[in-house]
């Protein structure tokens, strides 16, 4: 009989060949007892942690006090100065602006909204082009 493949017999199982022995591992020729076997020590990847924990509010000491700087006063900060570029918009333009606000929230367009808010507040560059006065 020919030797057949396991795909042309349709076992998809491999055969397991190893027949077990009554003896224990321990007592087998050629095989050290995994008893005696040393596990392998670990890596210590952890930084060293100090055993005493504390719960709660921790007062500092009178050499803690004393190595602290005095704070400064934080220096305040200017408010950022009123744009020069602006106009007086109209009351026309603060209802445009609105409308344009809400249809910028409803399309989801943040640019549309953003114009909206530079019409009301008359930072649009609507009278940027006027011709200068001759004096």
């Amino acid at each position: 009989m020919v030797a057949q493949t396991r795909g042309a017999s349709g076992i998809t199982v491999p055969t397991n060949h190893f027949v077990p022995t009554s003896e224990p591992a321990s007592r087998q020729p050629g095989k050290k007892s995994s008893a005696t076997k040393k596990p392998a020590p670990k890596a210590n990847t952890s930084k060293p942690r100090v055993k005493k924990t504390t719960a709660g509010r921790v007062a500092k000491t009178p050499a803690q006090k004393k190595a602290t700087a005095p704070k400064k006063a934080a220096a305040l900060k200017k408010a950022a100065p009123k744009t020069e570029n602006r106009r007086e918009p109209t009351l026309m333009d603060k209802v445009q602006g609105v409308a344009q606000q809400i249809a910028g929230v409803l399309e989801g367009n943040p640019a549309k909204k953003a114009a909206g808010t530079k019409k009301i507040r008359g930072t649009d560059g609507k009278g940027a082009t006027r011709a200068k006065k001759v004096v």
